[in-house]
Formats: structure tokens, C-alpha cells, sequence
């Protein structure tokens, strides 16, 4: 699985390995959303969250890592990731299966700024959340994968296309 990682958020993920070749790990990325994950790190009045953007759907992920550290981040990631799972419709299996097809994490430098720029507005939205005492990292993550993208533009991926964009005979990963 690749995460397309910012700046912001590489010292949280410097233990996981790095892709060998940026331009290989962007065609892969192209040829399997799904298994595509931007990443973005943020401070809001001294925490530390860690947003995971899904390429594939709306799906979005946020931990807090204040005090947590960097080598259980992936367990916390796939444990966040299990407790949104059902509150989409999705099979438990579903996810396992996902999570066998997707591969380990391989760290990656975004190639496309549109996710980034997405993942800056729900950063923002993570903050508002905090500030409105909404400290729930599994509330706030259903709850920013329903924020609309600002602007005029048309989101590429919806809440109610989750089921849709995750069904498991779309766990192919597709090679050159």
C-alpha cells in the first residue's frame, strides 16, 4: 500500500520503508487507487493529528499522536480504519481482505497536489472539530470524509459511494 506523504508528516513515517523509485510508485499509484493512501500531519493548540486521505473514496482517517509513538502508528491506522469499516456498510472480512491485497506501507512522495490541497481543508475542518469539543478520532474522521470540498469544484469521491468504491472484487492490484 502506498501512502503519498507530506513534508509535514515524514517524521511520524521515517521507520516505514521508502518506495525505490518515485516515478514507479506514481504509475502504481495511478493504476491502484485503492490500494493509495495521502497522508498529512497537523498541529492544532498542541496536538498532533495525522490525516490519511483515501485516493479511491472519501474515505479519511485522523489520529491524534500527541503522545503516541511513531511505530504503532500503522496498528493505530488499521484499528481506526476497522472501527469506520461497518459504519459504511462494509463487510469486517471485507477489510481483512483488503488489508492482505493492499500490501505493507510503503512511503511515497506526493506526485499530484490536488490531494494535498484536499487534505489542507479537512486539516482545517480537524481543527474546527477539536475546537467545538469533538475529541473523538472516530467521530472526527466520519465527519471530515462528509466535509465538501471548497470551492466550486465537484468532490471525486463521496460518503455514499464508499460501499460502491470499496467493493472487494475491486482488491486486484493491477501490475504493469
Amino acid at each position: 500500500m502506498y501512502l503519498n506523504v507530506t513534508q509535514k508528516s515524514r517524521d511520524l513515517l521515517r521507520d516505514y520503508p521508502v518506495v525505490r523509485s518515485v516515478e514507479a510508485a506514481h504509475r502504481a499509484t495511478r493504476r491502484n487507487p485503492l490500494f493509495s493512501w495521502h497522508v498529512t500531519a497537523i498541529t492544532h493548540h498542541q496536538q498532533r493529528f495525522v490525516l490519511f486521505n483515501h485516493d479511491a473514496s472519501a474515505l479519511c482517517v485522523v489520529l491524534n499522536v500527541t503522545n503516541e509513538s511513531a511505530e504503532r502508528l500503522a496498528d493505530r491506522f488499521w484499528d481506526q480504519l476497522a472501527a469506520q469499516w461497518p459504519q459504511y456498510g462494509l463487510a469486517p472480512a471485507d477489510l481483512t481482505t483488503y488489508r492482505q491485497v493492499a500490501g505493507d506501507w510503503q512511503i511515497n512522495q506526493p506526485g499530484d497536489h490536488r490531494p494535498i490541497h484536499r487534505l489542507n481543508e479537512q486539516g482545517m475542518y480537524v481543527g474546527f472539530l477539536w475546537d467545538q469539543g469533538i475529541t473523538s478520532t472516530l467521530e472526527m474522521s466520519l465527519l471530515v470524509a462528509q466535509t465538501p470540498q471548497l470551492g466550486r469544484q465537484r468532490p471525486a469521491h463521496q460518503v455514499v459511494t464508499i460501499k460502491a468504491d470499496l467493493a472487494p472484487q475491486r482488491f486486484v492490484w493491477q501490475e504493469d
